[in-house]
Protein backbone atom coordinates (compact mmCIF):
# COMPACT_ATOMS: atom_id res chain seq x y z
CA UNK A 1 0.00 0.00 0.00
CA UNK A 2 1.94 2.94 1.44
CA UNK A 3 1.47 6.22 -0.46
CA UNK A 4 -0.85 5.65 -3.41
CA UNK A 5 -2.06 6.90 -6.76
CA UNK A 6 -3.12 10.73 -6.24
CA UNK A 7 -6.75 10.98 -7.11
CA UNK A 8 -9.73 12.56 -5.07
CA UNK A 9 -10.75 9.61 -3.39
CA UNK A 10 -8.36 7.46 -3.57
CA UNK A 11 -8.45 3.77 -4.39
CA UNK A 12 -6.32 0.68 -3.99
CA UNK A 13 -6.08 -3.27 -3.29
CA UNK A 14 -5.29 -4.90 -0.50
CA UNK A 15 -3.21 -7.46 -2.89
CA UNK A 16 -0.26 -5.42 -4.12
CA UNK A 17 2.97 -6.95 -5.09
CA UNK A 18 6.13 -5.12 -3.87
CA UNK A 19 6.97 -3.92 -7.56
CA UNK A 20 3.52 -2.44 -7.97
CA UNK A 21 3.92 -0.25 -4.38
CA UNK A 22 6.49 1.12 -5.31
CA UNK A 23 5.85 2.15 -8.63
CA UNK A 24 2.39 3.79 -6.94
CA UNK A 25 5.15 5.67 -4.32
CA UNK A 26 7.18 6.89 -7.62
CA UNK A 27 3.97 8.37 -9.40
CA UNK A 28 2.77 10.22 -6.04
CA UNK A 29 5.93 11.09 -5.54
CA UNK A 30 5.82 12.89 -8.94
CA UNK A 31 3.04 14.34 -8.38
CA UNK A 32 3.14 15.98 -4.99
CA UNK A 33 6.49 17.07 -6.16
CA UNK A 34 4.69 19.12 -9.45
CA UNK A 35 2.71 20.11 -6.75
CA UNK A 36 2.47 23.90 -5.06
CA UNK A 37 -0.49 23.27 -2.57
CA UNK A 38 -1.37 20.84 0.14
CA UNK A 39 -2.53 17.48 -0.92
CA UNK A 40 -6.44 16.88 0.30
CA UNK A 41 -6.27 12.81 0.15
CA UNK A 42 -9.64 12.23 1.88
CA UNK A 43 -10.65 8.78 2.32
CA UNK A 44 -9.42 5.56 0.50
CA UNK A 45 -11.78 2.85 -1.04
CA UNK A 46 -10.22 -0.26 -0.41
CA UNK A 47 -10.98 -2.46 -3.34
CA UNK A 48 -11.03 -6.41 -3.13
CA UNK A 49 -11.70 -6.38 0.76
CA UNK A 50 -12.89 -10.19 0.53
CA UNK A 51 -10.39 -11.06 -2.20
CA UNK A 52 -7.21 -12.66 -0.78
CA UNK A 53 -4.11 -14.18 -2.90
CA UNK A 54 -1.64 -16.61 -1.18
CA UNK A 55 1.43 -18.58 -2.44
CA UNK A 56 1.17 -22.41 -2.52
CA UNK A 57 3.00 -25.16 -3.67
CA UNK A 58 0.72 -27.22 -5.56
CA UNK A 59 -3.14 -28.08 -6.28
CA UNK A 60 -3.87 -30.72 -3.68
CA UNK A 61 -7.35 -30.44 -1.92
CA UNK A 62 -5.64 -30.79 1.64
CA UNK A 63 -3.58 -27.81 0.82
CA UNK A 64 -6.22 -25.58 -1.01
CA UNK A 65 -8.49 -26.36 1.94
CA UNK A 66 -5.55 -25.07 4.40
CA UNK A 67 -5.31 -22.01 2.62
CA UNK A 68 -8.89 -21.34 2.72
CA UNK A 69 -8.50 -21.36 6.66
CA UNK A 70 -5.69 -18.71 6.11
CA UNK A 71 -7.49 -16.49 4.10
CA UNK A 72 -10.86 -16.40 5.77
CA UNK A 73 -8.90 -15.45 8.77
CA UNK A 74 -6.81 -12.63 6.57
CA UNK A 75 -10.69 -11.53 5.84
CA UNK A 76 -12.69 -11.75 8.91
CA UNK A 77 -9.06 -8.97 10.06
CA UNK A 78 -9.93 -6.81 7.47
CA UNK A 79 -13.90 -6.91 7.52
CA UNK A 80 -13.61 -6.35 10.78
CA UNK A 81 -11.08 -4.11 11.90
CA UNK A 82 -9.01 -6.54 14.62
CA UNK A 83 -8.64 -10.25 15.36
CA UNK A 84 -11.02 -9.98 18.25
CA UNK A 85 -13.73 -12.39 16.65
CA UNK A 86 -10.70 -14.97 15.39
CA UNK A 87 -10.90 -15.63 19.18
CA UNK A 88 -13.83 -15.76 19.69
CA UNK A 89 -15.73 -19.87 20.10
CA UNK A 90 -18.34 -18.97 17.43
CA UNK A 91 -15.51 -18.48 14.74
CA UNK A 92 -13.66 -21.70 15.69
CA UNK A 93 -16.16 -23.61 13.24
CA UNK A 94 -16.69 -21.27 10.60
CA UNK A 95 -12.66 -21.32 10.55
CA UNK A 96 -12.63 -25.02 9.98
CA UNK A 97 -15.50 -24.61 7.33
CA UNK A 98 -14.14 -21.59 5.63
CA UNK A 99 -14.56 -23.23 2.17
CA UNK A 100 -18.51 -22.87 2.84
CA UNK A 101 -17.65 -18.73 2.72
CA UNK A 102 -16.17 -18.95 -1.02
CA UNK A 103 -17.04 -17.99 -3.50
CA UNK A 104 -14.72 -18.43 -5.91
CA UNK A 105 -11.21 -19.81 -6.31
CA UNK A 106 -8.50 -20.10 -8.93
CA UNK A 107 -4.65 -21.03 -9.46
CA UNK A 108 -2.29 -18.55 -11.27
CA UNK A 109 1.28 -18.62 -12.14
CA UNK A 110 2.97 -15.19 -11.78
CA UNK A 111 6.90 -14.55 -12.40
CA UNK A 112 8.13 -12.57 -10.06
CA UNK A 113 11.41 -10.23 -10.48
CA UNK A 114 14.62 -11.27 -8.86
CA UNK A 115 13.11 -14.17 -7.25
CA UNK A 116 15.77 -16.61 -8.11
CA UNK A 117 14.25 -19.83 -6.22
CA UNK A 118 11.29 -19.88 -8.63
CA UNK A 119 12.71 -19.36 -11.82
CA UNK A 120 9.76 -20.80 -14.04
CA UNK A 121 7.46 -18.61 -11.42
CA UNK A 122 5.74 -19.00 -8.90
CA UNK A 123 2.05 -20.78 -7.99
CA UNK A 124 -0.78 -18.81 -6.35
CA UNK A 125 -4.19 -19.01 -5.48
CA UNK A 126 -6.68 -16.51 -5.31
CA UNK A 127 -9.54 -16.58 -3.11
CA UNK A 128 -12.80 -14.66 -3.22
CA UNK A 129 -15.14 -14.57 -0.18
CA UNK A 130 -18.81 -14.04 -0.29
CA UNK A 131 -18.88 -10.25 1.08
CA UNK A 132 -22.69 -10.68 2.55
CA UNK A 133 -21.79 -14.33 4.19
CA UNK A 134 -19.13 -12.79 6.34
CA UNK A 135 -20.09 -9.70 7.26
CA UNK A 136 -23.65 -11.53 7.72
CA UNK A 137 -21.30 -13.80 9.98
CA UNK A 138 -19.78 -10.57 11.69
CA UNK A 139 -22.95 -9.04 12.72
CA UNK A 140 -24.84 -12.32 13.94
CA UNK A 141 -21.91 -12.45 16.44
CA UNK A 142 -21.94 -8.69 17.71
CA UNK A 143 -18.92 -8.02 16.35
CA UNK A 144 -17.98 -4.97 13.83
CA UNK A 145 -18.30 -4.47 10.35
CA UNK A 146 -15.92 -2.33 8.50
CA UNK A 147 -16.64 -0.63 5.29
CA UNK A 148 -14.62 -0.45 2.06
CA UNK A 149 -14.01 3.66 2.92
CA UNK A 150 -11.21 3.96 5.33
CA UNK A 151 -9.41 6.97 7.16
CA UNK A 152 -5.70 7.61 5.35
CA UNK A 153 -3.08 7.23 8.11
CA UNK A 154 0.34 9.65 7.94
CA UNK A 155 2.92 7.39 9.42
CA UNK A 156 5.66 10.17 11.02
CA UNK A 157 8.50 7.09 13.14
CA UNK A 158 11.77 7.68 14.07
CA UNK A 159 13.82 4.56 13.84
CA UNK A 160 16.81 4.34 16.21
CA UNK A 161 19.24 1.39 16.27
CA UNK A 162 21.76 1.67 18.86
CA UNK A 163 21.53 5.48 19.29
CA UNK A 164 21.60 5.52 14.91
CA UNK A 165 18.99 7.11 14.14
CA UNK A 166 16.71 7.97 11.09
CA UNK A 167 13.79 9.47 10.20
CA UNK A 168 11.38 6.45 8.31
CA UNK A 169 11.32 7.36 4.91
CA UNK A 170 11.30 5.59 1.55
CA UNK A 171 15.05 6.73 0.94
CA UNK A 172 16.27 6.25 4.42
CA UNK A 173 14.95 2.86 5.67
CA UNK A 174 13.11 1.32 2.70
CA UNK A 175 13.05 -2.24 4.20
CA UNK A 176 11.39 -0.73 7.13
CA UNK A 177 8.99 1.04 5.51
CA UNK A 178 8.29 -2.60 2.97
CA UNK A 179 7.54 -4.41 6.19
CA UNK A 180 5.10 -1.68 7.92
CA UNK A 181 3.37 -1.71 4.16
CA UNK A 182 3.06 -5.51 4.20
CA UNK A 183 1.17 -5.44 7.78
CA UNK A 184 -0.87 -2.51 6.52
CA UNK A 185 -2.28 -4.76 3.80
CA UNK A 186 -2.93 -7.37 6.11
CA UNK A 187 -5.31 -5.00 7.73
CA UNK A 188 -6.16 -3.13 5.25
CA UNK A 189 -5.26 0.16 6.43
CA UNK A 190 -4.07 2.95 4.05
CA UNK A 191 -1.01 4.57 5.38
CA UNK A 192 1.16 7.13 3.65
CA UNK A 193 4.65 8.00 4.85
CA UNK A 194 6.84 11.42 4.34
CA UNK A 195 8.59 12.12 1.34
CA UNK A 196 10.93 13.78 2.94
CA UNK A 197 12.15 16.47 0.32
CA UNK A 198 13.78 19.66 0.36
CA UNK A 199 10.42 20.70 1.79
CA UNK A 200 9.81 18.52 4.25
CA UNK A 201 13.26 18.95 5.95
CA UNK A 202 12.84 22.36 6.29
CA UNK A 203 9.22 21.90 7.88
CA UNK A 204 10.42 18.89 10.34
CA UNK A 205 13.37 17.58 12.29
CA UNK A 206 13.86 13.69 13.65
CA UNK A 207 13.97 15.47 17.40
CA UNK A 208 10.51 16.84 16.79
CA UNK A 209 9.26 13.65 16.50
CA UNK A 210 10.79 12.26 19.23
CA UNK A 211 9.69 15.12 21.65
CA UNK A 212 6.81 15.25 19.95
CA UNK A 213 7.07 19.18 19.23
CA UNK A 214 3.51 19.22 17.08
CA UNK A 215 3.41 23.19 15.54
CA UNK A 216 6.02 21.25 13.23
CA UNK A 217 4.38 17.81 12.65
CA UNK A 218 1.10 19.55 12.43
CA UNK A 219 2.93 21.88 9.58
CA UNK A 220 4.41 19.00 7.83
CA UNK A 221 1.11 17.10 8.40
CA UNK A 222 -0.82 19.71 6.83
CA UNK A 223 0.68 19.03 3.32
CA UNK A 224 -0.48 15.22 3.23
CA UNK A 225 -3.85 16.12 4.92
CA UNK A 226 -4.20 12.81 6.59
CA UNK A 227 -7.25 11.41 8.26
CA UNK A 228 -5.34 10.58 10.83
CA UNK A 229 -1.51 11.38 12.63
CA UNK A 230 0.55 8.25 13.72
CA UNK A 231 4.09 9.63 15.25
CA UNK A 232 6.03 7.17 17.10
CA UNK A 233 9.51 5.46 17.86
CA UNK A 234 10.91 2.37 16.65
CA UNK A 235 13.97 1.99 19.26
CA UNK A 236 16.22 -1.26 19.19
CA UNK A 237 18.93 -1.79 21.52
CA UNK A 238 21.08 -5.02 21.32
CA UNK A 239 20.58 -7.50 23.83
CA UNK A 240 17.71 -5.77 25.56
CA UNK A 241 15.38 -6.04 21.66
CA UNK A 242 12.82 -3.77 20.68
CA UNK A 243 10.35 -0.82 21.92
CA UNK A 244 7.57 1.18 19.89
CA UNK A 245 6.52 4.14 21.69
CA UNK A 246 3.59 5.61 19.63
CA UNK A 247 0.82 8.28 19.96
CA UNK A 248 -2.62 8.34 17.26
CA UNK A 249 -4.46 11.46 16.65
CA UNK A 250 -7.86 12.08 14.97
CA UNK A 251 -11.29 13.34 15.19
CA UNK A 252 -9.83 15.20 18.02
CA UNK A 253 -8.95 12.08 19.92
CA UNK A 254 -5.53 10.94 21.22
CA UNK A 255 -4.31 7.60 21.74
CA UNK A 256 -0.74 6.38 23.52
CA UNK A 257 0.74 3.04 24.02
CA UNK A 258 4.08 1.45 24.54
CA UNK A 259 5.05 -1.93 23.25
CA UNK A 260 7.88 -3.94 23.62
CA UNK A 261 9.06 -7.35 21.64
CA UNK A 262 11.82 -9.24 21.06
CA UNK A 263 11.91 -8.77 17.72
CA UNK A 264 11.41 -5.45 15.14
CA UNK A 265 8.92 -7.38 13.29
CA UNK A 266 6.48 -8.07 16.31
CA UNK A 267 6.91 -4.03 17.03
CA UNK A 268 5.78 -3.09 13.81
CA UNK A 269 2.66 -5.52 13.59
CA UNK A 270 1.71 -4.35 16.32
CA UNK A 271 1.69 -0.67 15.44
CA UNK A 272 -0.16 -1.53 12.71
CA UNK A 273 -2.73 -3.58 14.16
CA UNK A 274 -3.42 -1.24 16.99
CA UNK A 275 -3.82 1.60 14.86
CA UNK A 276 -6.48 -0.71 12.67
CA UNK A 277 -8.23 -1.35 16.19
CA UNK A 278 -8.39 2.29 16.94
CA UNK A 279 -9.69 3.07 13.99
CA UNK A 280 -12.20 0.94 13.25
CA UNK A 281 -13.58 1.43 17.15
CA UNK A 282 -14.52 5.23 15.37
CA UNK A 283 -15.43 4.23 11.37
CA UNK A 284 -16.81 0.26 11.42
CA UNK A 285 -20.54 0.24 13.45
CA UNK A 286 -21.31 -2.89 15.87
CA UNK A 287 -24.23 -4.67 15.40
CA UNK A 288 -25.59 -3.92 18.64
CA UNK A 289 -26.50 -0.09 17.63
CA UNK A 290 -28.62 -1.56 15.01
CA UNK A 291 -31.95 0.21 14.82
CA UNK A 292 -33.32 -0.80 11.15
CA UNK A 293 -33.99 3.00 10.52
CA UNK A 294 -35.35 4.33 7.45
CA UNK A 295 -34.58 7.92 5.27
CA UNK A 296 -34.68 9.72 2.56
CA UNK A 297 -31.67 11.30 1.46
CA UNK A 298 -32.07 14.41 -1.18
CA UNK A 299 -29.11 15.07 -3.32
CA UNK A 300 -28.94 18.12 -5.91
CA UNK A 301 -26.30 18.85 -8.72
CA UNK A 302 -27.23 15.53 -10.27
CA UNK A 303 -26.39 16.26 -14.04
CA UNK A 304 -27.71 12.88 -15.62
CA UNK A 305 -28.10 9.06 -14.82
CA UNK A 306 -24.43 8.62 -14.66
CA UNK A 307 -24.43 10.76 -11.48
CA UNK A 308 -27.41 8.84 -10.22
CA UNK A 309 -25.69 5.68 -10.60
CA UNK A 310 -22.50 6.48 -9.57
CA UNK A 311 -24.23 8.18 -6.04
CA UNK A 312 -26.70 5.08 -5.79
CA UNK A 313 -23.72 2.69 -5.95
CA UNK A 314 -21.62 4.79 -3.24
CA UNK A 315 -24.33 5.02 -0.82
CA UNK A 316 -24.65 1.10 -1.14
CA UNK A 317 -20.78 1.10 -0.16
CA UNK A 318 -21.39 2.66 3.39
CA UNK A 319 -21.86 -0.19 5.45
CA UNK A 320 -24.37 1.28 7.59
CA UNK A 321 -26.51 1.49 4.38
CA UNK A 322 -29.09 -2.15 4.30
CA UNK A 323 -30.36 -1.08 1.05
CA UNK A 324 -31.04 1.95 -1.61
CA UNK A 325 -33.45 2.99 -3.94
CA UNK A 326 -34.83 5.98 -5.89
CA UNK A 327 -37.97 7.53 -4.66
CA UNK A 328 -38.02 10.63 -6.58
CA UNK A 329 -36.37 12.44 -9.35
CA UNK A 330 -37.36 16.23 -10.07
CA UNK A 331 -34.96 17.94 -12.45
CA UNK A 332 -30.85 18.04 -10.71
CA UNK A 333 -31.96 16.62 -7.35
CA UNK A 334 -32.82 12.62 -6.64
CA UNK A 335 -34.54 11.18 -3.51
CA UNK A 336 -33.05 8.23 -2.37
CA UNK A 337 -34.85 5.89 0.77
CA UNK A 338 -32.55 4.61 2.20
CA UNK A 339 -32.60 1.74 4.83
CA UNK A 340 -29.85 1.86 7.21
CA UNK A 341 -28.95 -0.27 9.94
CA UNK A 342 -27.77 2.36 12.29
CA UNK A 343 -28.88 5.79 13.02
CA UNK A 344 -28.80 8.59 10.48
CA UNK A 345 -25.88 10.14 12.71
CA UNK A 346 -23.73 7.21 11.20
CA UNK A 347 -24.90 8.00 8.14
CA UNK A 348 -23.96 11.23 8.41
CA UNK A 349 -20.73 10.67 9.86
CA UNK A 350 -19.69 8.70 6.85
CA UNK A 351 -20.64 11.12 4.26
CA UNK A 352 -19.19 13.47 6.04
CA UNK A 353 -16.03 11.26 5.96
CA UNK A 354 -16.14 11.00 1.99
CA UNK A 355 -15.28 13.63 -0.80
CA UNK A 356 -19.11 12.13 -2.68
CA UNK A 357 -21.90 14.60 -1.00
CA UNK A 358 -21.97 17.72 0.66
CA UNK A 359 -24.15 18.28 2.96
CA UNK A 360 -26.70 21.62 2.34
CA UNK A 361 -28.36 21.31 6.01
CA UNK A 362 -29.03 19.58 9.22
CA UNK A 363 -31.35 16.23 9.01
CA UNK A 364 -34.98 17.06 9.51
CA UNK A 365 -38.06 15.09 10.66
CA UNK A 366 -41.09 15.28 8.05
CA UNK A 367 -44.22 17.80 9.04
CA UNK A 368 -45.94 14.83 7.56
CA UNK A 369 -46.45 12.61 10.93
CA UNK A 370 -44.38 9.82 9.84
CA UNK A 371 -41.38 10.74 11.60
CA UNK A 372 -39.47 10.72 8.43
CA UNK A 373 -35.75 11.65 8.31
CA UNK A 374 -34.97 13.91 5.37
CA UNK A 375 -31.24 14.63 4.76
CA UNK A 376 -30.15 16.99 1.86
CA UNK A 377 -26.80 16.51 0.49
CA UNK A 378 -25.13 18.42 -2.80
CA UNK A 379 -23.40 15.72 -5.31
CA UNK A 380 -19.11 16.86 -5.57
CA UNK A 381 -18.11 16.16 -9.26
CA UNK A 382 -14.83 15.69 -8.82
CA UNK A 383 -15.02 12.88 -11.91
CA UNK A 384 -14.61 9.33 -9.84
CA UNK A 385 -16.70 7.27 -11.64
CA UNK A 386 -15.62 3.93 -12.96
Amino acid sequence: MGVLFYTPCWKMSVEVSRETMKLKRILVLMFILASTTSLPLGAVVVEDLFTVELPVADQTTSLRLESFSEAFRRVIVRASGSDDALRSPAFKRPIERSARYVKQFRYINRSLPDDEEFDGGRLFLQIDFDQQSIESLLRDNNFPVWGRERPSSLLLISYDVNENIKLVSDDTTPELIESLDQAAVQHAVPVLFPLMDLQDIALVSISDIISREYDSIDTLASRYSPDALLVGQIIGRSGTGWQGDWEVRFADQIFKWNFEASSKKAVVDQVIRHLARILALEYALEDHRRVEQSVLLSVSSMDGINNLIEVEKYLKSLNVVDKVRVAMINRDVVTYRLKLRNEASDLQRLIEFGEVLEQENFPQVSTQGDDQIIMNYSYIDRGLGN
